[in-house]
């Protein structure tokens, strides 16, 4: 069985393809007899989509600058399956008649739920939004702010104003102004993408990496922690998002992979081999020392902090499957976390702290799921082939995640909370390893 899992091992090195594989490798052994599909029970919550009104009024000149900007709120808070927005064409009053006297009935009457409006203007310093989130049934006003940008930030300004939005009606911050970061795979190299959450504002920030796995961005989000190698060996890097610079931090002799930052910025976890089996070492930015976290003959990859940073998750092969576990950061024993299933991996801390996303594999099948910090609660909220690299939106309500499609991989967002993936890179690039910033 060993010479069988390092024969695997080496291959995919070789290939140089993702460390979970490896894991995949001591798990196909324990699983190979294993026949039939199984079905995941893709969970779905009760909540019902508010029905949100959006107008968005400007002076006779800015009238196309207002139709962006309602376009973006609008697209932000659909996509979120928060909401389902009300068409235009049935409302029986405009932004002005909100701002000069609101009749409730002219939005109750169409079915409104949320009423989003705004007054946009430009000054010598940029753009200027005015905006009023409405609650219709209760008859009451639930937010009032003033919101500016350059005067090229319309699209951030619409953004905004979906934040803005989405907490007045949710209680719960909104994650539309963030920023996401992934790997586009081209022939032999690869580079690191960005792009805004909705898929607007594609950049290549980072161009032909020999190869490229695990981004993960700095809590101040000027740096981006990333697996690359040079040559045929594996490394740990950080790259400037500003500047493009990039310095090694992670250069020992074998694997050295899926490096995290903790929450204050200060540590970075990352799996490295150089002892013998990989293990879950922790890098002190500020010392420039490793220290080793986890000590056990199996395989331990793939670790991330709590938001708290008193402690981290990891994948490991120490029950004979991977499976996965959570330490204090001070130390102590490792508790088994992931109880349903022969396989899963990949575990990425909720920013709210009550959830680990996973993947989960049954029988040739992957999904991405989430589940309590004690293992309970398992929630599978999306299959597909080949699923990998989950991420969290800041507000802990949304997944970012990559699967195939039709031999090409595409990142795709999925509700937490129970609701339908919908792909956000197109199917023109291989996507994956998707990033959402902190």
């Amino acid at each position: 069985m060993l010479a069988f899992i390092i024969s695997c091992a080496r291959k995919l090195v070789m290939n140089i393809r993702h460390f979970t594989y490896f894991l995949y490798c001591a798990w196909i052994l324990c699983t190979a007899s294993t026949a039939g599909a199984v079905e995941f029970e893709i969970y779905q919550g009760d909540f019902k989509p508010l029905h949100v009104a959006i107008v968005i009024d400007a002076p006779s000149q800015w009238q196309q600058e207002a139709k962006l900007v309602q376009s973006v709120v609008s697209h932000d808070l659909v996509s979120s399956q928060s909401f389902k927005s009300l068409n235009a064409l049935a409302f029986l009053a405009s932004a002005n008649d909100v701002f000069q006297h609101i009749d409730y009935s002219d939005w109750s009457t169409i079915g409104g739920d949320i009423l989003v409006a705004g007054k946009l203007n430009h000054g010598s310093a940029g753009w200027r939004l005015d905006l009023r989130i409405y609650q219709v049934l209760q008859r009451k006003i639930l937010a009032v702010q003033t919101l500016s940008t350059s005067v090229h930030g319309l699209r951030r300004l619409g953004h905004q104003a979906a934040n803005m939005a989405y907490k007045a009606a949710l209680d719960i911050p909104g994650h539309f102004d963030t920023h996401v970061v992934f790997v586009r795979k081209s022939g032999r190299y690869s580079d690191l993408m960005y792009m805004d959450q909705d898929g607007y504002n594609l950049q290549t920030v980072g161009h032909n990496f020999t190869l490229l796995l695990s981004p993960d961005w700095s809590p101040d989000g000027h740096t981006v922690a990333l697996n690359t190698y040079v040559g045929n060996r594996p490394r740990l890097e950080t790259f400037d998002l500003r500047t493009g610079k990039r310095k090694p931090f992670g250069t020992f002799k074998g694997l050295n992979s899926t490096p995290e930052y903790s929450p204050d910025g200060r540590y970075i976890a990352a799996s490295l081999s150089y002892t013998g089996n990989p293990e879950i070492f922790i890098y002190d930015t500020q010392t420039k020392k490793w220290r080793q976290f986890t000590h056990d003959r199996g395989i331990d990859t793939s670790p991330t902090w709590s938001p708290d940073g008193q402690w981290l998750a990891f994948a490991s092969s120490r029950s004979g499957s991977p499976q996965v576990y959570r330490k204090a950061f001070s130390g102590g024993s490792a508790i088994r976390v992931s109880t349903q299933g022969h396989y899963n991996t990949s575990p990425v801390w909720s920013p709210r702290g009550d959830r680990i996303a996973i993947i989960s594999q049954k029988n040739w099948q992957y999904a991405v799921a989430t589940i309590d910090v004690d293992g309970s609660g398992v929630r599978y909220l999306a299959t597909g082939s080949r699923i990998e690299s989950p991420t969290w939106s800041p507000n802990g309500q949304m997944i970012l995640y990559s699967a195939e499609d039709h031999h090409r991989r595409r990142v795709y967002m999925v509700p937490t909370w129970g609701g339908s993936p919908r792909a956000i890179t197109s199917t023109e690039m291989d996507a994956s390893d998707p990033a959402w910033s902190k």
